[in-house]
């Protein structure tokens, strides 16, 4: 007894133990999940603070550079950080060494199965609650190679620099770089000269260095603002000319806008050949093919220094918020940028050639049937397989910001724009915000515009269709009659007319009104009446021909009534396709009826008949011939196509609301002994 009861105890202990020993497990997991850090980015990451002490060496083909500094910041949220991404790779040609306080940081890329390239994560040595400053430590160095010579070295991201998923913030540095002898170095800050640091408050992109053999530097200061042009021998006079150019540029925006975001502007070479220029950094632009100035009009120089000083209020300033958080992609920060040079184009008389030639190209992408849609989801992107930057983000960008311009007025746009520099300086701004900043500030819903323009693939196009000029009781009165295209978009389109006595008048059409009668009174009789007087629309003032692609797309498009033109377009180009769906032939023949095409309709009817498809499309098809065969005066042939569509009677019927009539077999029978009346259109 004694022995069962001590295997009775035995089991009992070991289920005890079993049961202990799981529950340990599971709350020992619980508490490995609970310690386990998780790496996360708040939606406004904090600023940071780079200080780095750096050098630049150049060994047999190759460049070393190394430095070692601090990056601190602020945590401002409630949710304790425990780890930290850093911008870099860890491979044979570089190395990295983080710290806090003297201790190393653990990377953590293996735990989480991931490669040692960016972004790597670093766990810290506790949770940095809200309030506390971290400071990191760092030590690097990178080997690049770059063959026999290396006669210039640009370095853009070059310090390991902290990862949020690639969303820009606008960081403070001071670096002190030595440059390998024998080279001249430009930079994205101005030097302090007490201290020997390259500073600046704000870069959002990179703070970058550019170091090159042979190149001679000038200097302007204007307004607190040091500009530097970099030049080589052969691009010296093109370098004066941007370097005296951007000195005015920098005051005019400056007496504008009311301040500059930076201290310093450099200026470097780029490119042999004159293509344009881009942004290099914070602070550091390129103008290409200064070495042959000579083959583009002075214009372009003093242009391309106005349009990349412009984007340092749009892209560096003010950020993107756009997928993938860069301006250089985002079509309203390079639209906006545009906008700003074409204002210092204009108040310098320099005229409108360039800005006119971004509408020419995206207009030239829309006339070869791309699909310029602005806010196009991945699926579509990849299938925007042609020049993306300069047709859509480039072209058709500054081309919906002009437009923006016409609907909502110059003074209008104007405080909208200085509202988003003041509402969104050194913040990100998307597309979206800045609809909403214009909707604030006009106290206008401008969704129909931004759909259109920006989330759609139409295109503007407007055209005169009449105009009269007739005298009455000594006046005259002018009417100049306007339409859109089908796939135009909608919005008031300005028309100037003058009149023989040089008088002019200007007036815009009703956007919601597919045709819009513009009328004046007037002395004088018409001159000329015009589109877009002053150029600032980019508009087609033909019609795209229609793709064969696209006719069943075209026709769905069509309203069923009130379309017969459109309908009559599309249907002489479909007569030589095959198209096989019935339903493109039914509306097609429905709405060239409206329009009192009839021996058209009866054409597209009889291709429904043609396809031997489902018995009660044929009927209805048969039907409709007749219809129109008694409206053609020919009632022996509509007798046939009323008996042969009983032939195909399922018993269904069709409604046909905008006449008021129903088609069965009760109505065919009363079209054999009448004939069919057109009837009045229902409201």
């Amino acid at each position: 007894m004694q022995r069962k009861g001590e295997n009775q105890m035995n089991k009992k202990s070991l289920h005890f133990l079993k049961v202990a020993w799981i529950v340990g497990a599971i709350f020992c997991s619980a508490q490995n999940l609970q310690s386990s850090p998780d790496f996360y980015v708040p939606a406004d990451p904090p600023r940071a603070q780079y200080i780095i002490d750096g050098k630049v060496e150049v060994s047999q083909g190759s460049f070393i550079v190394s430095g070692q500094g601090t990056i601190v910041f602020e945590w401002r949220f409630h949710k304790p950080l425990s780890i930290i991404a850093l911008s870099w790779d860890v491979d044979a040609a570089t190395s990295l060494e983080i710290s806090v306080q003297g201790k190393p940081l653990r990377l953590m890329n293996a735990d989480k199965d991931l490669p040692a390239s960016t972004p790597l994560f670093y766990e810290l040595p506790k949770p940095l609650a809200k309030g506390a400053r971290l400071k990191l430590d760092v030590k690097f160095s990178r080997r690049l190679e770059a063959g026999a010579d290396v006669p210039t070295i640009p370095l853009r991201k070059w310090y390991p620099s902290l990862w949020w998923e690639r969303i820009p913030t606008s960081d403070s540095f001071k670096v002190k770089i030595v440059p390998p002898p024998g080279y001249t170095m430009a930079t994205s800050g101005r030097l302090n000269r007490k201290s020997g640091y390259y500073e600046n408050d704000r870069v959002a992109t990179s703070f970058g260095i550019y170091l090159a053999q042979g190149l001679k530097a000038e200097q302007r200061e204007v307004e607190g603002v040091l500009i530097t042009a970099f030049f080589t021998k052969e691009g010296e006079e093109c370098a004066r000319i941007c370097l005296d150019a951007a000195v005015d540029i920098i005051r005019f925006y400056k007496n504008w806008l009311g301040f500059y975001p930076f201290k310093s502007l450099c200026i470097i070479p780029g490119a042999s050949r004159p293509m344009g220029g881009y942004p290099f950094a914070s602070a550091l632009v390129v103008v290409h093919g200064q070495e042959k100035f000579k083959e583009m009009p002075l214009l372009h120089w003093k242009w391309i220094t106005a349009h990349e000083i412009g984007h340092q209020y749009w892209g560096e300033y003010v950020m993107s918020d756009d997928f993938p958080y860069s301006y250089t992609s985002s079509w309203v920060h390079i639209g906006l940028g545009i906008y700003t040079d074409r204002e210092w184009t204009l108040a310098r008389n320099l005229g409108l050639e360039k800005h006119v030639g971004f509408f020419e190209r995206y207009l030239d992408g829309v006339k070869k049937h791309y699909d310029t849609t602005v806010d196009a989801p991945p699926s579509l992107l990849k299938l925007q397989k042609y020049d993306l930057n300069n047709i859509v983000i480039h072209g058709k960008g500054f081309a919906i910001l002009s437009a923006l311009e016409s609907v909502v007025g110059k003074k209008s746009f104007e405080k909208i724009f200085k509202r988003c520099l003041r509402e969104y300086g050194d913040k990100r701004m998307s597309w979206r915000d800045f609809k909403k900043i214009c909707e604030k500030e006009t106290g206008e819903n401008l969704s129909w515009f931004f759909e259109q323009w920006v989330r759609s693939n139409k295109y503007l196009c407007y055209q005169i269709k009449s105009q009269s000029s007739e005298e009455e009781n000594g006046r005259y009165i002018t009417k100049v009659s306007v339409q859109g295209d089908v796939d135009s978009i909608q919005m008031p389109i300005p028309v100037k007319v003058v009149f023989e006595d040089g008088t002019e008048q200007v007036k815009t059409t009703d956007r919601v009104a597919k045709t819009s009668t513009l009328r004046f009174e007037s002395q004088a009789k018409l001159k000329e009446a015009i589109l877009n007087p002053d150029k600032n629309l980019a508009m087609l003032l033909e019609p795209l021909p229609i793709l064969p692609s696209e006719i069943p797309e075209r026709v769905e498009k069509l309203p069923w009534t009130g379309a017969g033109e459109s309908a009559l377009e599309v249907f002489r180009l479909s007569e030589t396709h095959k198209i096989d769906d019935p339903g493109v032939w039914l509306k097609l023949g429905l709405v060239l009826f409206d329009g009192a095409y009839y021996k058209e309709s009866r054409a597209a009817f009889k291709r429904i008949v043609d396809l031997k498809g489902e018995k009660v499309l044929s009927f209805v098809a048969l039907v409709w011939m007749g219809h129109n065969e008694d409206l053609l005066g020919e009632r022996e042939k509509a007798i046939a196509c009323y008996r042969e569509a009983l032939k195909y009677d399922t018993g269904s019927s069709m409604r046909h609301d905008q006449y008021g009539i129903i088609i069965n077999r009760g109505w065919v029978e009363e079209r054999l002994k009448k004939p069919f009346e057109r009837p009045s259109k229902k409201d």
